[in-house]
């Protein structure tokens, strides 16, 4: 059994449990949202959040991306502490610029983003996670670099704990509904914050860097052009809706889009959390390549069975946990589902990129998606509305994730096996438009779903999209997660 895969069995499934806990606030909180927020209130807040992360990419520099290339290269811990606490100072006094820079241009940007001034001060007051993020992002981080995954947990269920309630207590009891929503991010973060600065500085010491800082900064430059498109490409849907048809339908947009972060954080932020660190020492080994075309197997797998599990049973879901007027989201979900396989497949495929330190060409790949999506946003947002940005969003993550890999191959081929999932993808697209013949009803919905998803498993094993070892390895990897460990050594 591998180094490799007794690492991502032992810790992977904590971590995924740690981010479905720092991230669940939002899911486990939709059927009090989506009861005593309204749509447009919804609105109001992802176009808030849009605001808050476009500034966290200017001024947070992406150097969390820089931390894992960086602490892998040094061999002493003395070194390995000084990358942590010199990633640390750097983005907080860069966060602190972002949010004062929202401060001073607070009433332009509101009007700018909704129209009008109306929601300057709420703008002010969000803003400051702009900080609490950034002390939050590099801890975690740093809990993943060492391997800390019960630590990680730990944070994770305070974060829950915290932040669940205070929802709870400021959105029912109080009835504050946006301010409610802020109000708690702002407490919940700023506990964090300083619990997490402690505990990392405690443990790597207060210690700067300056060539460190400027091998972090050089790494993560290109970067944020990078980012900058992707989040256009990502985000920018929103304004468009906001445009052409009101806040409203960012609010049912943005309820959509949440299941495309579902999975991400449910199997893509967990793995993620482990592969990140681990597949640059993975390329010192003889078998790297038999290594990286096992693990893209079964993440593919877990993926693509995920996606469709989603897809299927979303109507019923929102049916019963929301207000009747969220439940259109339901048909934008299978669409933004598959834009995050291919984000997924993207992510994956770009070791190459990374380990000849040729990031440009992620800006590249961006800029492609850009490129893509803005005649989605001038012309089928206009017209199909929700819809119509779902299935820009969809074209642009396919192009990038071909551009992406096509760069990374040529890099360092890991021989990926492509047409296989391409056949899975089509095999996904079969189920996901039989279930849409179903019942419209809860029950009779559940029951057909159901049987379809049956369906989808069993032709998926039976038909050749996997060679016969992995089939039986995967049906191993459902029921016993730590026998991942023994398909990638």
């Amino acid at each position: 059994m591998s180094d490799t895969g007794n690492k991502l069995a032992r810790h992977g499934g904590i971590y995924l449990l740690g981010n479905i806990l720092q991230r669940s606030v939002s899911f486990v909180m939709l059927p009090i949202y989506t009861r005593y927020l309204t749509p447009a209130d919804y609105g109001v807040l992802e176009l808030l959040s849009m605001v808050i992360d476009f500034a966290g990419i200017i001024f947070g520099m992406r150097i969390a991306d820089a931390i894992f290339r960086y602490y892998a290269n040094y061999e002493s811990w003395e070194e390995k502490n000084e990358v942590i606490s010199t990633s640390l100072f750097l983005v907080f006094f860069m966060s602190l610029a972002g949010m004062l820079v929202i401060w001073a241009s607070a009433g332009s940007l509101a009007k700018m983003v909704f129209g009008h001034r109306d929601y300057t001060l709420l703008l002010i007051l969000f803003s400051m996670t702009l900080v609490t993020h950034s002390l939050i992002g590099v801890p975690l981080t740093f809990l993943k670099a060492r391997q800390r995954s019960l630590t990680f947990l730990c944070f994770s269920m305070f974060k829950l704990i915290m932040q669940l309630g205070l929802n709870i207590y400021f959105i029912v009891f109080l009835g504050m509904r946006v301010e409610g929503v802020i109000y708690s991010a702002l407490i919940t973060g700023g506990l964090m914050a300083v619990a997490l600065t402690v505990y990392t500085l405690s443990a790597t010491g207060i210690r700067y860097s300056v060539p460190k800082a400027k091998e972090m900064i050089r790494f993560s430059v290109p970067l944020i052009g990078a980012s900058i498109l992707a989040f256009y490409f990502t985000f920018g849907d929103r304004y468009f809706l906001r445009l052409y048809g009101g806040i409203e339908e960012v609010g049912i947009y943005s309820l959509a889009y949440k299941f495309g972060f579902l999975l991400s954080f449910l199997v893509l932020s967990p793995f993620s959390s482990i592969w990140n660190a681990e597949k640059f020492h993975v390329a010192k080994r003889e078998n790297a390549v038999q290594i990286y075309q096992n693990v893209f197997l079964v993440l593919s797998t877990l993926v693509l069975f995920c996606a469709v599990g989603m897809s299927l049973f979303v109507d019923e879901l929102l049916m019963i946990m929301s207000d009747q007027g969220f439940w259109p989201a339901a048909q934008i979900v299978p669409v933004v589902v598959a834009a995050y396989v291919f984000q997924a497949w993207t992510n994956y495929g770009n070791l190459g990129i990374q380990l000849k330190a040729q990031t440009i060409k992620i800006t590249y790949g961006n800029l492609l998606a850009a490129i893509v999506i803005t005649p989605g946003y001038l012309f089928l947002i206009p017209t199909y509305g929700s819809m119509g940005a779902a299935l820009a969003t969809l074209l642009a993550f396919m192009a990038r994730c071909w551009y992406i890999n096509q760069s990374a191959r040529r890099l360092f081929d890991m021989q990926l096996p492509w047409r296989r999932m391409l056949y899975a993808a089509a095999l996904c697209t079969g189920a996901v438009s039989v279930s849409m013949t179903g019942p419209q009803s809860i029950a009779g919905g559940l029951v057909f779903d159901a049987l379809v998803m049956a369906g989808f498993a069993v032709l998926f094993f039976l038909v050749p999209i996997l060679p016969a070892e992995m089939r039986r390895a995967c049906f191993r990897v459902l029921f016993h997660p730590k026998s991942l460990a023994a398909y990638i050594k």
